[in-house]
């Protein structure tokens, strides 16, 4: 084989190699077929410029997108200016106020969203279980979860249905009533408290002010809680039984 057949030999197994390591480093695309993980939730409305999703919350978050599928452990998250809805596979939806940062897993026969560090979120579900700033609570039907700054605590609002805490206390609360709690205590004197018709409706308007709003803004921002360090999924208890109201000390 002559010297000029060698060199071009060596050029085509070059670039053979070439290829197929780029092919190798490529992004991997989502998996879809059989013995795929089934998807959890699915987006259905983005109203701003700043939703995303953390795929298995790996640090690696990228634009969200309408009908894009969420899988158990996905982080998805809104910034600045931004709302966002997500439809359960299961039934029901979550719509995610902006600067919200919560994920989804699929634990014990309960959905859990896991809402981290800030935000508000409004759950219509009939049976979903809530974890923020080591609380864990259960609903069923339209709940209200917003993280107050002072404290903080998670202050759990019930539009329709009942909820209950079931970390650090027990407590239980119908439609109008609302529970203040933090990971030592049910505050507000250890019980739930009643609201009136009106402070419902103001916890629950956020969920339309989005719509039909256009920004001019073309650039994303970062959300205020971006550079956090994320806790891990944590095991949700299958707590099913009613109990009764209990304070912690």
């Amino acid at each position: 084989m002559s010297t000029s057949n060698i060199r071009r030999l060596a050029g085509r197994i070059g670039s053979a190699a070439l290829l197929a390591l780029a092919a190798s480093c490529a992004p991997l695309q989502p998996e879809t077929g059989p013995g795929a993980p089934p998807w959890i939730g699915r987006i259905t409305s983005i109203e701003g410029r700043n939703a995303f999703v953390d795929p298995g919350n790996s640090g690696a978050a990228r634009p969200a997108q309408n009908g894009q599928t969420l899988l158990a452990g996905d982080r998805f998250y809104t910034g600045p200016g931004t709302r966002m809805k997500i439809e359960f596979r299961s039934g029901g939806a979550i719509e995610l106020d902006e600067n919200t940062d919560p994920s989804l897993f699929q634990d014990l026969g309960c959905l859990v969203v896991s809402l981290f560090r800030s935000g508000r979120i409004f759950v219509d579900k009939s049976d979903a279980c809530i974890e923020s700033l080591g609380t864990k609570s259960q609903q069923f039907s339209k709940v209200v979860y917003a993280v107050m700054p002072a404290g903080p605590y998670v202050q759990i609002t019930v539009v329709e249905g009942k909820a209950r805490t079931l970390q650090p206390a027990i407590a239980e609360a119908p439609a109008n009533w609302r529970i203040d709690v933090n990971s030592r205590a049910i505050l507000a004197g250890g019980k739930p408290y009643q609201v009136s018709e009106e402070t419902v409706r103001q916890s629950i308007e956020w969920t339309l002010y989005y719509r039909n709003r256009t920004t001019s803004s073309t650039t994303r921002d970062v959300p205020i809680f971006f550079n956090f360090g994320f806790p891990q999924r944590s095991r949700y208890p299958n707590d099913r039984d009613t109990g009764s109201r209990g304070n912690s000390r």
